[in-house]
């Protein structure tokens, strides 16, 4: 595995990723654009990894000066639990760690089977805070799932 930082022209090969993975939702913050203006600001904790010139997996990071955020962690089904996921997140976490960020967060829905993964790899569960979310730019119902 060969694990370098995010390029814009990984956007296509990123997309395919991400659209696919389940539990992953995909909203207009995940457009060419926002795709990047996010990475021309973060780019030091934004980690691809390749296998034999195919895109594996992936995991975006940034910071507001004072907490980073995990976003897309996703690693191909088919070389899940081989240790890629792990070795993202180290290394988001690491560079966050490096530019003096104390404290992570990453938002995750309650019924996706990557809890158990972050729960091994350090990450704790907050029952004392409620995530509140307001949609400023788009439809009131970007981002979030809706019931059948």
């Amino acid at each position: 595995m060969n694990m370098i930082t995010m390029k814009k022209n990984d956007y296509e090969e990123l997309l395919a990723l991400w659209s696919g993975f389940p539990g992953n939702t995909m909203t207009g913050a995940d457009s060419i654009e926002d795709f990047e203006k996010f990475l021309g600001r973060n780019t030091d904790y934004c980690f691809t990894a390749f296998e034999n010139g195919s895109l594996i997996g992936s995991v975006m990071a940034g910071n507001d000066g004072r907490r980073g955020y995990i976003y897309h962690l996703a690693v191909d089904e088919s070389i899940q639990g081989k240790g890629t996921g792990k070795k993202l997140m180290d290394a988001a976490e690491n560079a966050l760690r490096d530019a003096g960020i104390e404290k992570a967060h990453l938002f995750i829905y309650t019924d996706n089977t990557a809890i158990e993964f972050y729960e091994k790899t350090g990450w704790h569960r907050r029952n004392d805070i409620v995530v509140m979310s307001k949609v400023l730019i788009g439809d009131k119902y970007m981002g979030t799932r809706m019931e059948e």
